[in-house]
């Protein structure tokens, strides 16, 4: 008589134990919530330590930015906020004195005021004097952007009105219902300033989800200065393609990400918003008919609707194939352009045809 195997037992037990383990619940889109800032001049936004959203215009015009994070509670809010000032004395259009401003609303009810700390670390002219300024700097301390770090030292923001923040640009005020804007105690000298608060959970608020992202971003510094050691005097690594998914919705929450060409000569790109071609990836919800437009500033320099539909349809597909990027259905709805730009800032607005909404995905490639 043969002896029973031994896996048999074995494969009994892992089934007693999976039939303990609980199961794996994600989160939804309705679970995010919208984060809407605005900086006078420039921004970068952390939440619990991770970089959530970027100003991607480093000048003018004083750009609004709208995102969807996840939030996890207590949700600490970290913003590196920076005027438009030189860097040897703190002016601005030649020779004056400029000033500054942040503002921030989460869908939440989270809002910017004096409850939150402020911290200045480039300040000039601090003299005041426009034709002999002097500087005071100071370097950021090891992270300041990431929830538990001492703050308590710091402080309090000091609250300011819209009149003397002067927001232009794209500002939308009604974006920003109950929020005030921030700075230090001094809102024209004070170029270089860290925000932060911390958020306690809404009452009733659950955490529903019980799995971690399966995507690593953690080597991303790493990653974009990958490559060859630069020969000398060379950047040191460049970034040849970019790309994020998330849920387009209408009017102020359509997406809209940015890139940044930098160098001294034009460069070709291939871009692309992807709606129905995520299907393809098993992705539910998808935007049935993104439509993309390229932005220099506050100027639309390109636009697409269906990437067939246009002169340079061929083009898009030749590009795909050089850059490895998958292959857009011939006929499909999803959106692109092949575009030379000049060096400085862009955004690319994604939005779906006749108000429509979905999950969309948008990629900037940069082109041999």
């Amino acid at each position: 008589m043969r002896s029973p195997s031994p896996i048999i037992p074995w494969l009994a037990a892992l089934a007693a134990i999976a039939g303990t383990l609980p199961a794996q619940v994600k989160p939804v889109i309705g679970e995010t919530i919208t984060l809407n800032a605005f900086a006078d001049n420039w921004c970068a936004i952390f939440v619990n330590g991770k970089l959530v959203a970027v100003d991607a215009i480093d000048f003018i015009p004083h750009n609004q930015i709208s995102v969807r994070i996840l939030p996890e509670y207590p949700l600490t809010i970290a913003v590196l906020a920076k005027d438009n000032a030189t860097p040897s004395g703190g002016l601005e259009y030649g020779n004056r004195i400029g000033d500054a401003g942040f503002i921030l609303r989460l869908g939440d009810g989270t809002v910017t005021s004096g409850s939150w700390k402020a911290k200045c670390f480039f300040r000039a002219p601090a003299n005041r004097d426009v034709n002999r300024p002097t500087v005071e700097r100071a370097a950021l301390p090891a992270g300041w952007h990431l929830p538990g770090f001492d703050d308590s030292g710091w402080e309090r923001a000091t609250e300011y009105t819209a009149e003397r923040v002067r927001p232009d640009g794209d500002y939308a005020a009604e974006a920003f219902a109950g929020a005030k804007f921030i700075w230090t105690s001094d809102l024209d000298l004070d170029n270089t300033v860290v925000l932060r608060t911390t958020v306690a959970a809404p009452p009733g608020w659950v955490k529903r989800w019980n799995t971690a992202p399966d995507l690593d971003v953690s080597q991303l510094p790493v990653e974009i200065l990958a490559g060859a050691a630069p020969a000398s005097g060379s950047a040191a690594g460049q970034l040849a393609n970019l790309s994020t998914r998330a849920f387009v919705g209408s009017g102020d929450n359509v997406l809209i990400p940015g890139l940044v060409i930098s160098g001294a000569a034009p460069r070709r790109v291939l871009v692309r918003a992807v709606g129905p071609g995520l299907a393809a990836f098993g992705v539910a919800g998808t935007l049935a008919d993104p439509v993309l437009t390229v932005f220099r500033g506050s100027s639309a320099i390109a636009t697409n609707d269906n990437w067939q539909e246009q002169a340079n349809g061929a083009a898009v597909a030749t590009a795909g194939v050089e850059t490895g990027a998958f292959a857009l259905a011939a006929g499909s709805r999803d959106s692109a352009l092949v575009l030379t730009l000049e060096p400085g800032a862009y955004t690319c607005r994604v939005a779906g045809a006749g108000s429509s909404t979905g999950v969309a995905l948008v990629e900037v490639y940069l082109l041999p």
